[in-house]
């Protein structure tokens, strides 16, 4: 395995590690486990040092080997998507300190539209990385068609919680609308960096450049 494809190998496996950190933030919300929110927030660090990893190698490969044409494209593509997962795994992060935030208080609504949203957005970014590995632009171009339904999943949330709001003396029902938003917000972003993943594939791989 060279150089090029040892990065793709190792952004394929940071991106395993943070689809399941965002299905385990989920998780802890839904069964509220505290614990399992605890352990998300504390091992932050390891994406972190993961995107840490990646520039330093892409760097050495850049420095070592003067790259050009659709590798040096490539090299490029592999770090702005690191970046995207790294941002994606801060997202996971904050909704585990929100799971905590909550911890011992009676949720005000059935938890239904946001685990929906979560698996949409788990989903857009699974097939985004299946896209970039497998150089499939058609399939980049289909996860970045589901962009427009987490927005629409998201905005009916959004109205759904400020109905919520009608009495700002229940100060518990507020603030619980306000981080249920903060959450449905930050699955919104996930599906928004899925898609970026989408668009950059279809750049690599196609030379057009496309924004959903």
């Amino acid at each position: 395995m060279d150089q090029l494809d040892q990065l793709i190998s190792e952004l394929k496996q940071m991106g395993e590690e943070v689809k399941k950190v965002v299905c385990r933030s989920i998780d802890a919300l839904v069964n509220r486990n505290y614990q399992e929110a605890l352990e998300i927030i504390n091992e932050d660090d390891l994406i972190d040092n993961q995107l840490i990893v990646l520039e330093e190698k892409i760097t050495f490969l850049l420095a070592e080997r003067n790259p050009k044409g659709k590798e040096l494209r490539c090299c490029l593509s592999v770090f702005k998507l690191a970046k995207d997962l790294e941002r994606i795994g801060d997202y996971a992060t904050n909704i585990a300190e929100i799971v905590l935030e909550l911890k011992n208080e009676e949720y005000i609504k059935p938890l239904i539209h946001i685990p929906q949203l979560a698996a949409l957005a788990v989903n857009m970014l699974e097939v985004s990385l299946k896209a970039f590995v497998e150089e499939n632009a058609d399939l980049a171009e289909a996860v970045c068609r589901k962009d427009e339904k987490a927005d629409n999943m998201y905005e009916g949330i959004y109205n759904e919680l400020t109905q919520m709001l009608t009495d700002p003396g229940d100060l518990q029902r507020v603030r619980q609308a306000i981080r249920f938003h903060m959450i449905a917000r930050f699955l919104e972003r996930i599906a928004d960096h899925a898609t970026n993943i989408g668009e950059e594939t279809i750049l690599l791989y196609t030379g057009k450049r496309v924004k959903y």
